[in-house]
């Protein structure tokens, strides 16, 4: 009898160091996994403002390439240049104290305040852009108006700045929704720890 009792303690003492070992694998698994899901979210955070910066220097050359070969005047290639600028040195900076390329080396706390002043900061910068977009687009039509020669034109020329503005407003909140969702996906991710 007594046999048959140690027998039993060996089989179940040996049956939980298997069931020890299969719980400590499923761990690292799961941190591995976890780890892998935030590094894809981070990157795609970290990605926007990349993007941004990129497009932001494109914008200068590009802008003053246009006004050239369109005759528009150089002054407002370079107003917008000067906005693309200022939009490249924000986002730098915001992206150099936020520290977001090392978003995920530090804690739990540390991270999720990056990621809510991010959020803060592009909020702050689709209502602060409102103006100057606000001001490109009037002088944009207001200068197609003043050289339109007749009525066609102009129904032409209202019609399309209506249809292109409501659609980049469409994409602006696309882009933000999907920029919430991705920062809130990384802050969930975070909470769970």
């Amino acid at each position: 009898m007594e046999m048959n009792v140690e027998k039993e303690l060996q089989i179940l003492k040996s049956d939980y160091d298997v069931l020890k070992k299969e719980l400590k694998s499923q761990r690292i698994l799961n941190e591995q996994f976890f780890r892998t899901i935030r590094k894809q979210s981070a990157f795609v955070v970290g990605k926007e403002i990349k993007d941004r910066m990129r497009l932001d220097v494109l914008t200068v050359p590009m802008v003053i390439v246009i006004c050239i070969f369109t005759d528009w005047p150089i002054l407002f290639g370079i107003l917008v240049s000067l906005w693309a600028l200022a939009d490249l040195g924000i986002t730098w900076w915001v992206n150099r104290n936020l520290e977001m390329d090392s978003l995920l080396n530090d804690d739990v706390r540390t991270v999720t305040e990056k990621i809510t002043g991010y959020r803060k900061f592009y909020i702050w910068s689709l209502v602060i852009g409102i103006i100057p977009l606000t001001v490109m687009l009037a002088y944009i039509y207001s200068r197609l108006y003043a050289q339109a020669e007749n009525p066609a034109t102009i129904q032409l020329i209202t019609l399309s700045g209506i249809i292109f503005t409501v659609l980049g407003i469409m994409i602006a909140l696309l882009r933000y929704k999907k920029h919430v969702k991705r920062c809130n996906e990384l802050l969930e991710q975070f909470k769970e720890q």
